[in-house]
């Protein structure tokens, strides 16, 4: 129960990326209790992947946010949450909270809502789940909003942040292809197949990269998308008419002589407490100079 505890409270004391961390790790959690694992990846239902089906998406309209707190396999999970956290470390260097839900949000449902169109475009059927589309749109703002920025790469030392993301996506093409190469796949097979094999994730990449492109833009401009979705207090315009009738009302009614007589009496109050301090002041006294301080 302490460990359960402790969870609670680190989850209530941590920050919105954080949170969201939390939430996809018990929602894969949750995955490996009640679906099964076949051929490397849960086999979610179309309840709570997102469909290509346009059908399914109106039967269950729900799946352009659920799919975003899902994942197919541990791989997937670690690799979008340690990106998510080291990525919005450095998006809260420019921006607040705000405004990475509105991007992280916005990314991942735009994204839903191209997978379906592609799939009834083209004729595409598949089931999509990934935080991906959502962390790409914060990685891609970031990069777009302050590109000459400057983070540590561990033995290689300081690079410019776009920089960083070039040499990441070549990495990772040549550590694959070098994978694809030991097994015997030629240069033009693996090329074929990184074209074909998941489109899903493919479109979820480029069209939540592309709503952190226009939010980076758009703020350069100076116009900031995330305050559309600012909640206004109304204000309770007859609670202060009824407090300014009143303060008028009582102003009004006052006269100067009984302003000179109080006055009167607040110094010689103020006078005693200099002679004799705060405790001589009768319970009368005491009451009357917190009635005027008011």
């Amino acid at each position: 129960m302490n460990f359960i505890n402790e969870i609670k409270q680190h989850y209530k004391s941590s920050d919105a990326p954080q949170k969201l961390i939390f939430i996809n790790i018990l929602a894969f959690l949750l995955s490996a209790l009640c679906f099964s694992f076949v051929a490397n990846q849960f086999q979610y239902p179309n309840w709570l992947a997102l469909s290509s089906n346009y059908k399914d998406v109106l039967w269950f309209p729900w799946t352009v946010f659920t799919n975003g707190f899902l994942h197919s396999n541990f791989t997937h999970l670690i690799f979008n949450l340690l990106f998510l956290f080291y990525i919005s470390s450095l998006f809260y260097t420019f921006f607040n909270t705000k405004q990475f839900l509105t991007v992280y949000f916005l990314g991942g449902f735009f994204a839903s809502l191209i997978f379906v169109a592609y799939g009834y475009l083209f004729n595409y059927t598949n089931l999509i789940v990934g935080a991906s589309a959502s962390i790409m749109a914060v990685f891609i703002a970031m990069i777009t909003y302050a590109p000459s920025y400057l983070i540590r790469v561990p033995l290689f030392g300081y690079f410019k942040i776009w920089q960083a993301a070039i040499g990441f996506v070549i990495i990772n093409f040549l550590i694959n292809f070098l994978i694809n190469f030991f097994i015997g796949k030629s240069i033009t097979i693996y090329i074929i197949q990184l074209l074909s094999e998941n489109k899903g994730g493919h479109i979820a990449h480029l069209s939540g990269g592309l709503v952190g492109f226009v939010f980076a833009m758009l703020m350069k401009k100076g116009i900031d998308i995330s305050t559309i979705f600012a909640i206004k207090k109304k204000k309770n315009s007859t609670f202060k008419k009824v407090y300014k009738n009143k303060s008028v009302k009582k102003y009004q009614s006052v006269r100067v002589s009984d302003v000179n007589f109080t006055q009167r009496q607040i110094d010689e109050i103020l006078e005693k407490i200099s002679k004799s301090g705060y405790e001589s002041l009768t319970k009368e006294e005491k009451e009357f100079l917190f009635a005027a301080n008011k």
